[in-house]
């Protein structure tokens, strides 16, 4: 987390079936991203919740499981795909593939002018799909190109809706070739960009003081809780 180029932007409990681990990690390449999709549990299972619990994991874990951003991202939504999946180490950290940053060029006019398309081509909104496959599908471009229809077709309903120079039936059907719903759409919307802090790193807070009680005594961690010091600040007068 700390190392991430691009700063970690999301932080949630995935629950996953450790018994199917090395049956997940044999799968040829073809199988690879949607196995390791399969292994996260519902956590809104019931039967999940039942044997979760039974195995001694905290009810705190399982809320936050319901909670986490990214089972959203990787299991609900499929957009977040895992890194190199091909080396079948299955950590528990995904990618959404990004889509290139609007541009426009200044017209004489004084105005702004969007190059042609370039909210629903495939073509000019992205990076190369096959160096994407290479990073997050294990080479399968039509595992990334399924990610990229739903970003783009987000993103031209977003434009159809709040700037109108998208025909709403266009944007409607990109959405049905996406198989996406508009109501999937803005939550998509609402997590990208507009989520709160405790929404996009939704942590239990049991295992904060699991964590402390490792190298400190929690109750001299009280005193030292904030940004962080080079020298720990000291309470009292």
């Amino acid at each position: 987390m700390h190392s991430c180029v691009g700063k970690i932007r999301y932080l949630g409990v995935l629950l996953y079936d450790a018994e199917r681990i090395e049956e997940t990690a044999s799968k040829p390449d073809s199988e690879l991203v949607e196995a390791q999709r399969e292994i996260i549990l519902d956590p809104f299972d019931t039967e999940v919740i039942y044997q979760a619990m039974a195995l001694g994991l905290d009810k705190k874990v399982i809320e936050a499981a319901q909670k986490s951003p990214v089972y959203r991202y990787v299991k609900q939504w499929k957009l977040a795909l895992p890194l190199h999946p091909e080396w079948r180490t299955l950590p528990m950290l995904f990618y959404v593939p990004p889509l290139l940053p609007v541009t426009a060029t200044l017209s004489q006019q004084g105005h702004y002018e969007l190059e042609k398309d370039f909210f629903s081509s495939l073509e000019s909104a992205r990076l190369p799909i096959r160096y994407m496959a290479s990073l997050f599908a294990a080479g399968d471009e039509a595992m990334v190109v399924a990610v990229y229809k739903k970003l783009l077709a987000g993103r031209m309903f977003k434009r159809a809706e709040t700037v109108g120079d998208i025909p709403m039936e266009k944007a409607i059907q990109a959405l049905e070739d996406a198989h996406l719903t508009p109501n999937e759409v803005e939550d998509i919307y609402h997590l990208t960009a507009l989520a709160s802090f405790e929404e996009m790193f939704v942590i239990p807070p049991m295992l904060r003081e699991v964590a402390i009680e490792m190298g400190v005594d929690p109750h001299e961690f009280q005193e030292e809780r904030g940004a962080g010091f080079v020298q720990l600040p000291s309470r009292g007068l």
